[in-house]
């Protein structure tokens, strides 16, 4: 499928990680040609790809042989040589753009405005969906995320989080969700990621960009 130039060429220049630039720019892309004024099979493409994205949501990445190809054939602009995998494991840098990129194309199944939405983060939303909702289930699920003893249990809360903001038109930033996914994997980093998470939550708003700190200094 055809992608637009990214709209700011600077981690390609300098050869920085970009695995939040590449899911941000990814993300904008398929919901521009998914809700946009585009080519019927510009759009046509779109729903297709966002399909095939949204059927492996939550899942690990090494259950279908096919997944790490259809994410990084996705991703525009490719991640940096230093985050892609070089073994018969995916990199923290891929695992993390597949999760952030199935669960986005589940957040747009049957969306009708953006749901990728710049610098507002994961957390913050989850935070804005409790303000506007009537259920008393929403921080139970929000705590039992963050209590969750692995990544896979961790993945499913928040798919079924993010189910939740898809039928509430809560979007957030997939770019800087991809890098928290990363992150979260990183002993060192795990904690202020939950911190972080937990703030923005109570708040309902960013309380920072940590992310893009980690973003300079990812082994991979």
């Amino acid at each position: 499928m055809t992608q637009p130039s990214t709209k700011d060429e600077s981690p390609l220049a300098v050869g920085k990680p970009r695995l939040r630039f590449s899911v941000s720019n990814t993300a904008e892309w398929l919901q521009h040609s998914y809700l946009g004024n585009v080519t019927h099979s510009a759009k046509a493409e779109a729903r297709a790809e966002l399909a095939q994205l949204r059927k492996l949501a939550g899942q690990p990445i090494d259950r279908d042989p096919l997944a790490i190809s259809l994410v990084l054939g996705t991703l525009q602009p490719d991640l940096s040589d230093r985050e892609l995998g070089q073994g018969n494991k995916a990199s923290p840098s891929e695992n993390a753009a597949f999760h952030a990129l199935t669960l986005f194309a589940l957040h747009m199944q049957g969306a009708t405005s953006k749901m990728h939405v710049e610098n507002a983060t994961f957390a913050s939303a989850c935070g804005r969906l409790v303000q506007q909702s009537e259920s008393g289930s929403i921080k139970p699920r929000f705590d039992a995320m963050v209590l969750a003893r692995n990544s896979r249990s961790r993945l499913i809360h928040a798919r079924n989080l993010i189910s939740l903001l898809r039928n509430n038109h809560l979007g957030f930033d997939y770019g800087r969700f991809a890098v928290d996914l990363r992150d979260l994997e990183n002993p060192k980093r795990k904690n202020g990621v939950l911190l972080r998470w937990g703030r923005d939550f109570a708040i309902g708003r960013p309380s920072g960009t940590p992310s893009e700190e980690t973003e300079t200094t990812t082994e991979n």
